[in-house]
């Protein structure tokens, strides 16, 4: 009996999971096409086909916690190890050709995941103080990010002697930014490969030797 028990609660908590992934994801999606003032909770119950209350239930803040849910989890798939070791040898441009590979190799991924959900925050930040919040937080850690590469650049000089920490921390927060990317990826219409392989050249080109 213990066993049963065991089995039916397992049955349960898998059951209450893939509810909460589907409400979670049908929010993403529709935060990305409608717009986060503009998606409802019944919006959201209905592409995920689950009762109006439910989506309450599960997540009792409604579109607000669903969207730090789905931000989160964009933020966290598949990201595995984020830091960008720099490597040493830096005349040798097929090593730091490689450097820049792995640093746009990681900046992509993470755009790929959550960058339409950042711009959902931004377009939605004048009509929603809750947005307006988390976009600042998401700027302010999209720079911080460009400063430590910028400042792990500098330290085994690779960035040009005309080009500062601070401003290299500016170049890379513009080029690696949610807004660059809808632009060439959604509204341009470029392939990632494409995307990558710009974003590559542009850092080589506008930062270092």
């Amino acid at each position: 009996m213990i066993e049963k028990r065991h089995y039916q609660s397992k049955v349960r908590g898998d059951a209450a999971r893939r509810t909460r992934e589907l409400i979670r994801d049908a929010g993403a999606a529709l935060f990305v096409d409608k717009g986060y003032v503009s998606a409802t909770a019944k919006d959201i119950a209905d592409a995920a086909g689950v009762a109006p209350r439910t989506v309450f239930t599960v997540f009792p803040g409604g579109k607000l916690e669903i969207f730090e849910a789905a931000f989160s989890h964009a933020l966290e798939a598949e990201s595995g190890d984020d830091s960008a070791p720099v490597r040493r040898d830096h005349s040798d441009p097929d090593d730091v050709r490689r450097l820049v590979a792995q640093i746009v190799e990681q900046s992509v991924g993470l755009l790929e995941r959550a960058g339409p959900l950042m711009m959902t925050a931004v377009q939605s930040s004048g009509a929603d103080a809750d947005m307006r919040r988390l976009a600042a937080e998401s700027s302010e850690q999209s720079f911080a990010n460009a400063t430590s590469i910028a400042e792990g650049l500098s330290e085994h000089g690779l960035l040009r002697n005309d080009i500062s920490v601070d401003k290299a921390s500016g170049v890379l927060a513009a080029l690696v930014s949610p807004h660059v990317h809808q632009q060439l990826r959604s509204i341009g219409g470029w392939n990632v490969n494409d995307y990558r392989e710009w974003l590559e050249f542009a850092i080589r080109t506008n930062l270092m030797y």
